[in-house]
C-alpha cells in the first residue's frame, strides 16, 4: 500500500525549488515522488488533460509514492501550490499534520526567470519580458492564451505578490507547520540554511548533499533535430512505454526527469541583468507586498531583495543567471 505524502514543497516558481527538491531526495529519512510538480491539489492550476485531475485520481496520486518504505517524511514539490487558492484547504483536509516549505526570491527576478522559462517551454509567444508583463490584464480575461492554458497559468505578477499566498497557507495550517527559505539566504551559505530545514522536519540534520549545485538554472531547450528527436512519437512511446518497462516506474520517471534537465536537450542561456528604469518600476509596484511579506517571514527583505548592493543577491544573480 502506497505511503501518503506529509511533506509538500509549494513554491514559490524559479525559486530553488528544483535544487532542494534534489538535496532532499538524498536524505535518508525522506522519500520525495519521482515526478516532481503533479500540481494534483492545485486544481485551479492545472493546464492540460494528462494532468492528475482532483480527486478522481487519486489513486494514481498516490502510486507517485508506492516505492516509499520507512522515511520519516515522504513529499512532493508543486510550485503551483504556493499560488492556488484551493491548494491549502484541500491538503489541510488530505493531511492536516503536513510540513510545509516555501521558497521566495527577489519579485523582480522571479518574474524575469519565469518568463525565461516559459519562453524555453514555448509557454509564452512574446519574447519581449516588458511587453509579456503588461498582458496579465488581458490574459485574466482570457486574451493571449496559449492553446490549453489558463489565465493563473499565463500570468506574471500575481506569481509574485508573496504576502497573500503566504497567509492562506498560514490560515489553513499555522505558522508553525511553514518553513519559509529566501534564496538569497540559502546561495548565500546552503550548508546552515539547508541544516534548518532538516530541522524543521525532524530528520537527521547531518546529513549533507555531496553538493549543492543548482539545479534548473537559467536555460533554453534546444531546437532542430534535438527537437525533433524530443517531440517524435517514437521518442515519447519510449519514455511513457519502454522505459517503464525495462526500469519501472520509479527510475524512469527519475532518468526522464534528469535527461529533461541534461545538456542534452537544454543549453545554458545566461541573462542579461533587467534595464535599471524597469527594475525600479517594478520594485515600486511590488515594495507592499515586500513590506508585508517581511512581516510574515522575520526579516527586512526589501533591502535584501532592493538593496543593489547586496552580497545575497549577487551570489544569486551570479548561481542563476
Amino acid at each position: 500500500m502506497s505511503r501518503r505524502p506529509n511533506l509538500f514543497i509549494i513554491g514559490a516558481p524559479k525559486a530553488g525549488t528544483s535544487s532542494l527538491y534534489d538535496y532532499l531526495s538524498g536524505h535518508p529519512d525522506i522519500y520525495m515522488s519521482p515526478v516532481k510538480e503533479p500540481f494534483y491539489f492545485a486544481t485551479d492550476f492545472q493546464r492540460h488533460r494528462a494532468q492528475m485531475r482532483f480527486p478522481d485520481d487519486a489513486n494514481r496520486y498516490l502510486e507517485l509514492f508506492e516505492g516509499a518504505e520507512d522515511e520519516k517524511r515522504v513529499g512532493e514539490a508543486s510550485t503551483g501550490y504556493l499560488r492556488s487558492e484551493v491548494a491549502p484547504a484541500l491538503i489541510r483536509e488530505f493531511e492536516p499534520d503536513a510540513h510545509l516549505i516555501a521558497m521566495l526570491r527577489d519579485p523582480v527576478e522571479t518574474l524575469y526567470a519565469m518568463h525565461n522559462e516559459r519562453v524555453s517551454a514555448e509557454l509564452e509567444d512574446e519574447l519581449d519580458f516588458e511587453k509579456a508583463l503588461a498582458l496579465d490584464e488581458e490574459r485574466l480575461a482570457g486574451k493571449h492564451l496559449k492553446e490549453g492554458a489558463n489565465a493563473l497559468t499565463s500570468t506574471y505578477k500575481d506569481k509574485a505578490r508573496f504576502a497573500p499566498q503566504l497567509q492562506r497557507w498560514i490560515d489553513a495550517f499555522g505558522r508553525e507547520r511553514l518553513h519559509i527559505i529566501v534564496l538569497e539566504e540559502f546561495a548565500a551559505d546552503p550548508s546552515t540554511e539547508f541544516r534548518r530545514v532538516l530541522d524543521f522536519l525532524d530528520v537527521d540534520p547531518d546529513y549533507q548533499p555531496a553538493s549543492f549545485a543548482v539545479s534548473n538554472a537559467s536555460n533554453r531547450r534546444r531546437g532542430g533535430i534535438v527537437k525533433w528527436v524530443v517531440q517524435s512519437r517514437a521518442s515519447k512511446w519510449t519514455r511513457k512505454t519502454v522505459m517503464p518497462t525495462l526500469l519501472g516506474s520509479e527510475a524512469s520517471a527519475r532518468t526522464a526527469r534528469q535527461l529533461r534537465q541534461s545538456r542534452l536537450v537544454r543549453k545554458a542561456n545566461p541573462r542579461q541583468p533587467i534595464a535599471d528604469k524597469l527594475r525600479r518600476e517594478l520594485e515600486n509596484e511590488f515594495r507592499d507586498d515586500v513590506r508585508a511579506t517581511s512581516k510574515i517571514v522575520g526579516k527586512d527583505l526589501e533591502a535584501l531583495w532592493f538593496d543593489q548592493g547586496s552580497p545575497a543577491k549577487a551570489e544569486v544573480a551570479h548561481a542563476r543567471s
